[in-house]
């Protein structure tokens, strides 16, 4: 199943998605930039709060 990054938002293929223990499926590309901030398990996890 085809979803959008929203991170990027550009169209994420089956193959290449990643999906964080948050419940976000994103890039692959943007996974790494999503790591430190997310709100499950980031540094920053206040900022990864703020992105839903």
């Amino acid at each position: 199943m085809e979803t959008n990054c929203p991170l990027c938002r550009r169209p994420v293929p089956g193959r290449h998605q990643q999906w964080c223990t948050c419940g976000q499926v994103m890039d692959e590309r943007c996974f790494e930039a999503h790591a430190s901030w997310c709100s499950v398990h980031g540094e920053d996890a206040w900022i990864g709060a703020l992105e839903i």
